[in-house]
């Protein structure tokens, strides 16, 4: 091997030499930069050896939170105090240019709502989907198509509630319990062929006809009722817009707000397959 030339060997002993010199002034000025570098070099080395990974939000499917979450949980208690109860629930979503603002105006107002999604739209915005149920919302099926259940066989039936309710918990990890037929339409095959309870509503406020929020509202107070289902879509502005306003009516009439599958438990009703239901 070559030796170095006389001035390298210089220029090294010299490098190492102010080498040195740094890492003991270092030393001496921070020596809790070697305890710090310790502990991490130390936690890394467990966090390896016991294979711990942090879970994605795909990965907790599993463990989802049933609804309400944590934020609701007042819901609970207000509702034994003697509430009068309803049920807000909304059809058609998710939607990307309107649920979202209506997830945030149920965030604002403190309230739960069940929202009975179409397959399709789930499929399409699924992280709208998850929002709305990571916010403590119940999640139930509108199908997939929307088709008029009653106008098809029932081998159709059966394949367009059961793709719905795959996609459903494709994203959520839940299978949906409820299901309401598009137009409220149901007969025995589609009784037979759904394999979970229908929820119709009591209250319709046609907000998919009478596109004024003040209309929707003043519609939705004369037919409201203790135990009352109201039915609302997610995919038109004026029936978000009109939320607001209705919650804050509905609660100075003396209603609180409640899923659909909370409103039937606190009833003490069992909801069961093969069976319709309007209200509680």
């Amino acid at each position: 091997m070559s030796a170095l030339p006389q001035g390298s060997q210089c220029m090294s002993t010299r490098a190492k030499s102010s080498s040195k010199n740094f890492l003991t002034r270092i030393n001496i000025r921070f020596p809790w930069l070697k305890l710090v570098a310790t502990v991490v070099v130390g936690v890394l080395i467990i966090l390896n050896l016991l294979d711990v990974t942090v879970p994605k939000l795909d990965d907790l499917s599993d463990n989802f939170p049933t609804t309400p979450m944590s934020k609701h949980s007042k819901a609970t208690e207000r509702i034994l105090e003697g509430k009068k109860l309803v049920a807000l629930t909304f059809d058609d979503g998710p939607f990307p240019d309107t649920t979202p603002r209506l997830l945030d105006i149920l965030t604002e107002k403190d309230a739960i709502a069940t929202f009975f999604s179409l397959g399709l739209m789930a499929r399409s915005h699924p992280d709208i989907l998850k929002r709305a149920f990571y916010e403590g919302h119940e999640i139930a099926s509108h199908t997939m198509y929307h088709q008029n259940l009653n106008s098809i066989t029932p081998g159709a039936v059966e394949s367009d509630v059961n793709e719905a309710t795959a996609v459903i918990k494709s994203i959520i990890g839940r299978t949906p319990a409820l299901t309401r037929p598009p137009y409220g339409a149901y007969n025995q095959n589609v009784l037979d062929y759904t394999k979970t309870p229908l929820i119709l509503w009591s209250v319709d406020p046609q907000d998919w006809l009478i596109r004024d929020p003040t209309s929707i509202i003043n519609i939705a107070m004369s037919q409201v009722h203790d135990g009352a289902i109201i039915l609302m879509h997610d995919i038109y502005p004026t029936s978000v817009e009109a939320v607001p306003t209705l919650i804050d009516t509905l609660r100075e009439n003396g209603y609180e707000f409640t899923t659909v599958s909370e409103l039937a438990k606190i009833r003490g009703l069992k909801l069961a397959p093969k069976n319709a239901y309007r209200n509680f």
